[in-house]
C-alpha cells in the first residue's frame, strides 16, 4: 500500500515519495509528474545545470517563461523565473531528504 512522504516544498511545488511503490510524485499545481527513482535520479541530472535565461522567451501574455519539454511532444511546462527556481530547488532539496531516508533506514 502506498504511504507517500513530502520529501520537499518550494512554493506551489511539493515532492513526495512512497518508499514501497518506489515512486517520486513531483506536484506542480494542476500537473502531477511521476517518476521511478531511477528517473527521478536521471531527470536532475539531465536539468541540473539548465538556466533559465539560456532558454527564456516571452509567452503571448507578455510573461518572461521557460518551456520545458516532456517527452510527449504536445505536453511542455512552462515555468516563470520564480516557478523555474523554485522547481529545481524542490527537486535538489528532494534527492537530498531522499539520501537522508535512505541512510536512516537502512542503516
Amino acid at each position: 500500500m502506498c504511504k507517500p512522504t513530502v520529501i520537499a516544498r518550494k512554493g506551489k511545488i511539493s515532492v513526495s515519495q512512497c518508499s514501497n511503490c518506489k515512486m517520486v510524485n513531483i506536484w506542480n499545481q494542476n500537473v502531477l509528474i511521476s517518476f521511478s527513482f531511477q528517473q527521478f535520479h536521471a531527470f536532475i541530472e539531465t536539468t541540473k545545470d539548465l538556466d533559465f535565461d539560456n532558454y527564456m522567451e516571452t509567452s503571448p501574455n507578455g510573461l518572461e517563461v521557460v518551456v520545458l519539454a516532456t517527452p510527449y511532444p504536445d505536453i511542455s511546462l512552462v515555468f516563470t523565473r520564480k516557478e523555474w527556481y523554485n522547481f529545481f530547488e524542490a527537486l535538489q532539496e528532494a534527492a537530498y531528504m531522499q539520501q537522508i531516508y535512505k541512510m536512516v533506514h537502512f542503516s
